[in-house]
């Protein structure tokens, strides 16, 4: 028997080598260790990094939170024509708003020219790292239906033919605006086959959608079945699972802001109604057998979180989940009641770290208001089916660092050490630098934070790392950063050290 030659033996060893890493991909990829990007888009989830907010001129938001969005991060505005460009100009100066950091957006406007969140275009990275705008069907404004999923649907903006017959009135400029919004940024934008109401989608930004059951209605309506809005919602965004739950209102748009925000991969915020409310128990059957018997990406069910909201004008719900979350910080819409106050603190609590501001909006305080705005609101311009959320939209920033902790809640002492994996993709033409990706723990009570190096796990996006356990009783904070050549820096939370996950030891 010939020996084996040093040649031979290393070509095998790379073979092996080459195997075991593939097979450790997959293993890692299909246990649900990791979120993988290597195969499909993937949709960006609401608090990922961002540039700044776009909105509509005239306004429907109130003239402070432009102010504030300024002052926190770049303004980009739709505005409809020269003319219209000139007056928030004017407006922004008498506010004493930077106009550099401002950048204007001409397109034709209709109706629904306020109601940026719904026709929006939604943010989506390719495989490859490219980055694109998904634009919905958005020719129908707005569909009402009552709670049962295949309700009749009514629209709010109808029109009279000339034969005397009421139809709908088209949103076409609505419809085409994210082009416009492409062309200025020069990003490509990719016409949706389907609907995608903005205020109806929620996403954790790793495949995971979730919308009440009125956008399947919308589609059919449409002429898109069930399995094909789904087939095409993965092809083109990369959603794997698509969650539907019930819808909530007796009679309204039903859009899932209004019901509850996604606030990362792990947690939903639902809004709960007053005891004596008659939809108190709705949104309390919705959460006990529909979202508690759901599962995150990660395959565990989400921790949910409860918004308590409370009566304005009547029997109407203050929507305080109707809020938007940009970058470190949370804008949320206020309605004239004590209630305002128990919700940012609420909201202070459930995202720590991040500035939480509160606006009301009183119309009669209002200098730059479109007609519409004017005409269509009472005495607030917020209502419980349309607030902060759906008239605006973040930019997001195309050359973002990603990062996706998987965690858990709780791990057993019997363990000598918890192991954290996370996924981080560098977005921009750079790389990581090198040993950027850190974990950052220690016991709850202490001040001084350990700080290990991750290593990678069968790919450059999956790393890992361990905290060591000792005793139980104890809870662990920590939290993980990340670095571009590119200078960009990142974590997660987005606002650690002031915000971290817990595991609890037991």
């Amino acid at each position: 028997m010939k020996p084996i030659t040093c040649t031979l033996l290393l070509f095998l060893c790379l073979i092996f080598t080459q195997c075991a890493d593939k097979q450790n991909k997959s293993s890692s990829s299909e246990s649900g260790l990791y979120y993988t990007h290597q195969d499909h888009p993937r949709l960006a989830a609401e608090w990922e990094p961002a540039l700044g907010t776009v909105f509509s001129w005239p306004l429907s938001v109130p003239h402070k939170l432009v102010i504030e969005l300024a002052r926190d991060y770049q303004l980009y505005v739709m505005v409809e024509n020269d003319s219209t460009q000139a007056d928030a100009v004017n407006w922004f100066l008498k506010w004493e708003i930077d106009t550099s950091r401002v950048h204007f957006i001409q397109a034709p406007q209709s109706v629904d020219a306020s109601w940026l969140r719904d026709w929006g275009p939604h943010a989506v990275f390719a495989p490859d790292g490219a980055f694109s705008l998904a634009n919905p069907n958005y020719l129908n404004s707005t569909p009402i239906s009552g709670m049962g999923c295949e309700d009749t649907l009514h629209f709010i903006f109808m029109k009279t033919d000339p034969d005397g017959s009421r139809v709908i009135d088209p949103t076409t400029a609505e419809n085409n605006a994210p082009e416009y919004i492409g062309k200025a940024l020069n990003v490509p934008v990719v016409n949706l086959p389907f609907v995608f109401t903005g205020g109806n989608v929620m996403t954790d930004g790793i495949g995971n959608a979730l919308s009440t059951c009125i956008i399947v209605n919308e589609n059919k309506f449409n002429g898109k079945s069930q399995s094909d809005f789904f087939q095409s919602a993965k092809d083109l965004l990369g959603i794997k699972k698509y969650d539907i739950i019930s819808n909530f209102e007796p009679r309204g748009i039903q859009h899932i802001d209004c019901y509850l925000k996604v606030l990362d991969e792990n947690r939903l915020f639902v809004v709960r109604p007053p005891d004596d409310h008659a939809e108190r128990s709705v949104y309390d059957s919705i959460v006990d057998h529909e979202l508690s018997k759901l599962k995150n990406a990660y395959g565990r069910p989400y921790e949910i979180l409860r918004l308590d909201t409370d009566r304005y004008e009547g029997e109407k719900l203050a929507a305080y989940t109707n809020s938007i979350i940009i970058n470190q910080h949370i804008y949320v819409p206020l309605f004239g009641i004590a209630q305002d106050s128990i919700a940012l603190q609420q909201w202070r609590s459930a995202m720590p770290g991040y500035t939480v501001k509160g606006f009301e909006f009183i119309i009669a305080d209002e200098p730059a208001l479109s007609e519409k705005a004017r005409s269509y609101y009472t005495n607030i311009g917020w209502t419980y089916g349309d607030a902060l959320h759906c008239r605006t939209r973040a930019i997001w920033d195309p050359e973002m660092l990603f990062i996706s902790v998987n965690r858990e809640s709780s791990v057993s002492s019997k363990k000598k050490e918890f192991n954290i994996h996370t996924t981080v993709i560098d977005y921009s033409s750079s790389t990581l630098a090198p040993s950027s990706v850190e974990l950052h723990f220690r016991p709850k009570g202490k001040t001084e934070w350990t700080t290990k190096t991750m290593t990678k796990d069968g790919s450059d996006q999956w790393y890992t790392g361990s905290i060591p356990i000792d005793k139980s009783g104890i809870t662990i904070e920590y939290y993980i950063t990340a670095s571009s050549s590119s200078g960009k820096k990142a974590s997660r939370p987005a606002t650690a050290p002031k915000g971290y996950f817990e595991v609890k030891v037991e």
